[in-house]
């Protein structure tokens, strides 16, 4: 049997007066996820844990099948590291780095310097001078990789706020936080890094880790570095097809087709679609809801028709990794409703489509997340 995951990064979301007392998903036009719901279980999943920063890392490390507690490298810059193929040795410290706009009054305004181009990065990025212990390695738009070699710290001490989670703070507030011997070479990197309106953000340092393997054929398709890194790590098959961005105009047909083309290779195939995520952190209700539906008609509702075709038993599970609130950009510990339908799966509900507060009212359980997989599959992390 085929378990197909459906990640809709930060799909999970508060309900609006602007959407008529819905929440995004809700409002959105979602005819395959609803289809799904119908046909198959829904229930909620225990993504976040207390104690582990609230985003994706955390979420999808469970998603995989691995306890956060138990395998939390605390930064997923190190699987940013691996997928851009940076050596790490024992004491280097990976830092994800933004380059982030900032305006005339120094407050931080765009954690995506506007969705930098690729020429625009290049061009800012050039004109940044670093001197060792630090390595700066480009990603794509504002994603970076900054290394510390040889750092004399733990990097559980070299915590610095999360970009999207400072918009509208001004800088002169939010450096001097980090006034000690510690932080001292990061925030003057920070600060000689300024130009052009722009800035690095070093954030969500980690120390090189090895995770035991997936006991299972794994297929991931995905835009991000991070979650590239991470499948690889774990003895996965990462894809990233052209054209996959992580943002609106990502070529979702094309990460559906990635997929379905590996089927024959695979006991646990995942599609992870970023856009949710990132317009709800610039607080875009339209752009979430238009992502949203966007995953339905080019991602969850060929899937649900091709997998119908075959003829080996699947199961297709449709699971955010966290909730992200258009009201203030930031993610939420809530537990994320998931539906799935397929292989010997009979309703557990009396609804008709997909809601947060419905899923919500109808489940009388929490699962953890990195039980889905062994509850589903029969597969486990061991």
């Amino acid at each position: 049997m085929k378990l197909i995951i459906v990640i809709p990064d930060g799909m999970g979301d508060l309900r609006y007066p602007e959407l008529d007392n819905l929440s995004p998903v809700e409002y959105a036009y979602t005819p395959g996820l609803d289809e799904i719901v119908r046909r198959g279980q829904v229930g909620l999943a225990q993504t976040m844990v207390d104690g582990l920063p609230l985003g994706s890392l955390v979420g999808v490390l469970g998603l995989l099948g691995y306890p956060p507690l138990d395998y939390f490298p605390l930064g997923r810059s190190i699987f940013e590291a691996y997928a851009l193929g940076i050596p790490l040795a024992a004491q280097d410290v990976a830092f994800r780095c933004n380059i982030v706009q900032v305006d005339g009054r120094q407050r931080l305004i765009d954690f995506t310097a506007g969705q930098i181009s690729e020429t625009e990065a290049h061009d800012y990025l050039a004109t940044v001078k670093l001197a060792a212990p630090f390595e700066l390695y480009h990603d794509s738009s504002y994603r970076n990789v900054l290394i510390w070699r040889d750092c004399p710290f733990p990097a559980h001490d070299l915590a610095l706020m999360e970009p999207h989670e400072s918009i509208g703070q001004t800088i002169d507030v939010l450096l001097p936080r980090y006034r000690n011997r510690i932080h001292m070479p990061l925030t003057h990197l920070m600060r000689t890094s300024y130009g052009q309106g722009l800035m690095l953000w070093p954030w969500g340092a980690g120390h090189a880790r090895a995770l035991p393997p997936v006991p299972y054929r794994l297929t991931m398709v995905t835009a991000l570095s991070f979650v590239s890194g991470l499948t690889q790590s774990v003895g996965g098959q990462a894809i990233v097809p052209t054209g996959a961005t992580g943002y609106l105009n990502s070529d979702l047909a094309a990460k559906c087709a990635a997929l379905i083309d590996q089927l024959g290779e695979l006991d646990v195939g995942i599609i992870h679609c970023n856009a949710p995520d990132e317009e709800a952190h610039v607080r875009s209700l339209p752009g979430k809801t238009r992502a949203i539906e966007a995953i339905d008609r080019l991602v969850i509702s060929p899937l649900l028709r091709h997998l119908d075709t075959l003829a080996e038993p699947y199961r297709l599970l449709v699971c955010p990794d966290h909730y992200t609130c258009c009201l203030d950009g930031r993610h939420r510990p809530d537990p994320v409703p998931f539906a799935v339908c397929g292989h010997q799966l009979t309703p557990n509900h009396h609804l008709r489509g997909y809601s947060e507060t419905a899923i919500n009212r109808a489940s009388t359980s929490t699962i953890k997340s990195y039980d889905l997989i062994p509850q589903l599959s029969g597969y486990r992390v061991r």
